[in-house]
């Protein structure tokens, strides 16, 4: 009996302690609701100015060799002289010397040659002198030969008559046949010798040709530079025995420098269709030369073919005014400035202003409005746009998480 009482107590007292909390619960004021506050992004524009442009492409490239020769012997023979700037690195004007091979074969047999040259001259003397010895004697031996004839047919008349015998006439006959064999002889002779002084001629003409081929084989026995230029991989020494064809340096002309670099396929095209790409000017800066008086460079020619790779155009300009007295080399890595394509009726925005490809925000009375636009081109941290945009309307260029159309802003 009285563990029930206790129980009831302790019910009592925890009934009236969740009344007590409802009572105040019950009773607490309520807070006055408030509409949320929208809030304000603070945000950067810029103005849209609607212009054409034209701006400089800024590409890199490599300095390469627009015309070298790998020098080779014609002639074999043992190095007796080297040119004073024959060596790697060494700097020649044109026709200097480079490499001597020793000149003495060629030279006995130009020695050789014309000796045999006059002596053939002197063979086609003494042929014709007896060519002409023998033609002297044609019109003698047709004399005889017209006697004889007048004597036969003298002869038979007068032995019609009786007066002449048949012995003479006959006689007469045989001396006529004599003459015309032997006139036959004659002209057979200089035919013979007509044909021998065609044949010494044709020896003469062949000992000619032997005597060029003599002295120009004389003359490679000096090499000699082909243009100024600069010389590397030299592969040869005084002693040294070259075969024909042995590879003894490579000259670089220094007045056909030029430049090689890449382009993109759409900056070519867009290159073409503003009146093409050769014949434009383009600065090359270099940080081994004066930065502030960069070459001058024209542009040539495109690459033989398209790069697989990159998918793009390999571009060529000749640098200008280089000569022997210039530090640049080929190989040297270099930066290339030139005027790109002209774009009309374009606005120039930082990147941060392109939402997707075709998407700007301009502020009008402190909301962001939307407007569509065209992707002209990119030019580094650049977008070109085209159209979409009024000039002078504030475009936004901050990026943050709610950006969209309608949003409040609140421009710095």
């Amino acid at each position: 009996m009285r563990v029930t009482i206790h129980i009831l107590l302790v019910v009592l007292v925890l009934a009236g302690a969740g009344g007590g909390v409802y009572a105040l619960i019950s009773s607490k004021p309520e807070a006055e609701r408030q509409a949320p506050q929208e809030k304000a992004w603070v945000v950067e524009t810029v103005p849209a100015r609607i212009s054409d442009i034209q701006p400089d492409l800024k590409l890199f490239g490599e300095v390469v060799a627009g015309r070298k020769v790998e020098l080779r012997p014609l002639v074999a023979g043992q190095i007796v002289e080297v040119g004073d700037n024959f060596r790697d690195g060494g700097i020649v004007h044109r026709n200097d010397l480079l490499v001597a091979i020793d000149p003495f074969e060629y030279r006995a047999a130009v020695a050789e040659t014309r000796a045999q040259l006059n002596e053939a001259q002197a063979r086609l003397r003494e042929i014709r002198a007896e060519y002409e010895g023998v033609k002297a004697q044609l019109p003698h031996d047709r004399t005889q030969r017209d006697i004889r004839r007048r004597d036969v047919a003298r002869r038979e008349k007068l032995r019609g008559s009786g007066a002449s015998s048949d012995k003479s006439l006959d006689d007469a006959r045989l001396a006529l046949s004599q003459a015309e064999q032997a006139l036959a002889d004659r002209e057979r002779g200089v035919a013979t010798w007509l044909a021998k002084v065609a044949q010494q001629e044709a020896t003469i003409a062949r000992m000619e040709v032997a005597l060029d081929r003599a002295k120009r084989n004389l003359e490679e026995t000096h090499l000699l530079a082909p243009f100024d230029g600069f010389v590397l991989d030299v592969e040869a020494e005084i002693g040294k025995r070259l075969g024909t064809g042995d590879r003894v340096a490579t000259v670089i002309d220094a007045a056909r420098l030029e430049v090689r670099f890449h382009i993109g396929n759409a900056q070519f095209a867009a290159l073409n269709e503003g009146g093409g790409f050769r014949g434009r000017k383009a600065k090359i800066y270099w940080r081994g030369g004066d930065p502030d008086n960069p070459l001058d460079a024209l542009l040539m020619r495109e690459s033989s073919q398209i790069e697989a790779v990159s998918g793009g155009v390999g571009l060529y300009a000749s640098l200008q005014g280089i000569t022997l007295e210039s530090s640049l080399r080929p190989g040297a890595f270099v930066r290339v400035e030139m005027p790109g394509p002209q774009y009309k009726d374009v606005m120039r925005l930082p990147e941060s202003a392109l939402h997707g490809d075709d998407t700007v925000y301009v502020v009008v009375e402190d909301r962001l409005v939307a407007r569509r636009t065209e992707l002209v081109t990119r030019l580094g941290s650049d977008v070109v746009l085209r159209g979409g945009l009024a000039d002078g309307e504030a475009v936004l260029v901050t990026r943050f998480p709610e950006v969209g159309a309608g949003v409040l802003v609140s421009r710095r």
